[in-house]
């Protein structure tokens, strides 16, 4: 993800004046060669990484600015431009602020994610039994995936059903579930065992919603 602002820095490289004849009389032109320095925001991406338990995430990457250096001919006549042309453009890209992954949760075949936005959330826990989904229950979903490990149960007006988030200490997680008491600023993690669901209680988890590059 690459933003330019709209901040400019301008530096003068030469100016050549020179009397020119024009119609309606003697006017002055002047050429001159000025360079715009455009700044390119980093972005942010998560990767999975092998070194690290399921989870786990650390930061190991700080980003660094990148830049379009653009340089014109600019063309005065009385001090108003009249031509501008340009005539080289040197971009450096930026590097982006990395955060690397342990894998666990949901599987996924994708390498690598960017940010949307991060929250930090009150955390309970459940699992696909009729214990914790009430009786006549199917450990299915709201979007009718089963409930195992790596789904999660969010107020869609928060976290759209459909998202991909990383809940730290928990994993890669798809959120496809909703619950009656899973409201605002709430996430429900589903595990397989019901004894880790109670060892669990509630917690203060941050969560990141993941975008697909």
């Amino acid at each position: 993800m690459r933003n330019c602002s709209h901040k400019v820095s301008m530096a003068l490289a030469l100016s050549v004046v020179a009397a020119s004849a024009l119609a309606g009389g003697k006017r002055q032109k002047e050429i001159q060669v000025e360079t715009h320095t455009e700044k390119i925001r980093p972005g942010i991406q998560y990767e999975f990484s092998r070194n690290l338990r399921p989870g786990r995430l650390v930061r190991a990457q700080d980003g660094v600015d990148g830049s379009i250096k653009k340089t014109f001919r600019i063309t005065y006549i009385d001090s108003k431009p009249v031509e501008k042309e340009l005539i080289a453009e040197v971009r450096k890209d930026p590097k982006p602020t990395l955060f690397l992954m342990g894998r666990g949760g949901m599987p996924s075949d994708r390498g690598s994610f960017t940010r949307k936005k991060v929250m930090d959330m009150e955390a309970t826990a459940y699992d696909p039994s009729p214990r914790s989904n009430g009786r006549g229950s199917h450990g299915r979903t709201r979007t009718g995936a089963r409930a195992t490990y790596g789904v999660v149960a969010v107020d869609p007006r928060v976290i759209p059903l459909g998202s991909v988030v990383f809940v730290e200490g928990y994993g890669l997680a798809l959120a496809c579930d909703t619950g009656s008491a899973i409201k605002g600023n709430r996430i429900d993690l589903c595990y397989d065992s019901s004894r880790t669901v109670d060892i669990f209680g509630r917690q203060r988890v941050r969560v990141h919603v993941l975008g697909i590059r």
